[in-house]
């Protein structure tokens, strides 16, 4: 724990309080909050914070709303069921810098597979990368669906883990299937579901693979989040000090809405108790 987290973690908050950009030949300077201020101050940390925001709640909600659904889908019996819950999770097993290749193939404005699609209904071909606002939705059409399936198994997994006896008496009581969900399953497998929620927010936040095979963060700065912003500013411009500053800033805004989700959650089992 020393070595791989608190370390780095001091380091790195050390680091936020000097100047040191790797392209100057000058020692770190200490700087103080200088660095926390540009960021505030800069109009490009905002515009990112926007975009981010956006990114990652339709991802999440996407993938979250989808995945518990395709969980319960799973979950009843039919024929090859475990055919297909071992083929919904090929996607999340894929490197994300190849899943985000596959997407960049498929959204290719000549002859990608997308494109292709549209033209068999009569619609003509998108510039899915070349668009601003086509090239966000592809960026959150790869991200949910490499992803879904996490959501998917988890839920699956609290599913699994629900009594028998539970549901079969409130089949006898009467209950449809949709109350038994609603009112025996879902508030039990709750603290499970606000587990995937928050690792799916956390690593959200983080995604850089995708974006920057994909897009590189363009067209423009169409789909450069927060996670992208920080990459280019620690290595393309090598500002590694308002780099740090930046990787504190968006460790404490995930540890805001992390602990916001869990006291959501933890008070909400509260009041059903």
């Amino acid at each position: 724990m020393v070595t791989m987290t608190v370390f780095p973690f001091i380091y790195t908050l050390t680091l936020s309080f000097h100047r040191w950009n790797l392209t100057f030949a000058r020692p770190r300077t200490f700087i103080g909050l200088a660095n926390y201020q540009s960021i505030l101050h800069s109009a490009d940390f905002w515009a990112s914070a926007a975009r981010t925001a956006w990114y990652v709640g339709s991802c999440v909600a996407i993938e979250f709303a989808a995945g518990v659904l395709i969980a319960f889908l799973l979950d009843t019996q039919f024929i090859g069921r475990s055919i297909v819950r071992a083929l919904i999770l090929l996607p999340m097993v894929m490197a994300p810098v190849v899943a985000g290749l596959i997407w960049r193939f498929i959204f290719n404005d000549e002859w990608g597979l997308a494109n292709t699609v549209l033209n068999l209904f009569g619609i003509s071909s998108k510039a899915w990368l070349v668009d601003p606002h086509l090239a966000f939705f592809a960026v959150v059409v790869a991200d949910v669906w490499q992803w879904t399936p996490f959501i998917a198994l988890i839920a699956l997994a609290g599913l699994q883990a629900v009594p028998k006896e539970l549901t079969e008496a409130a089949r006898v009581d009467g209950a449809t299937w949709l109350q038994i969900q609603r009112f025996v399953t879902v508030p039990i497998i709750r603290p499970i579901l606000a587990i995937g929620l928050l690792i799916r927010l956390i690593d959200c936040f983080r995604n850089v693979d995708q974006i920057f095979v994909m897009t590189y963060g363009g067209p423009g700065v169409a789909t450069s989040v927060l996670g992208f912003y920080t990459y280019l500013k620690g290595f393309k411009f090598f500002d590694m000090g308002y780099t740090a500053a930046l990787g504190i800033v968006l460790v404490l805004i995930i540890s805001v809405l992390a602990q916001s989700i869990v006291k959501i959650v933890a008070s909400t089992s509260r009041h059903r108790i």
